[in-house]
């Protein structure tokens, strides 16, 4: 990834190949860059909230951990 980047220097398939369509490129940014969006504002209101930081991303670093999804790959 880019250092001062949240997005990889490119996006690549389950086999290694990149991804080169555009439009699902521009997609996956977009979803990253909404993901980070909301994250910074569930961080945010925990805080302003009076929860520990410490707690707070430890509890969005489980999300992630955690994930799980219907596709199996």
């Amino acid at each position: 990834m880019k250092k001062d980047n949240i997005y990889p220097d490119f996006w690549k398939t389950s086999d290694g190949s990149k991804i080169s369509c555009k439009e699902k490129i521009i997609i996956l940014n977009n979803n990253v860059t909404e993901l980070q969006n909301l994250i910074d504002q569930i961080y945010d209101e925990a805080i302003l909230m009076g929860v520990d930081k410490k707690q707070i991303k430890k509890v969005i670093n489980s999300l992630t951990t955690n994930l799980k999804s219907e596709l199996k790959g």
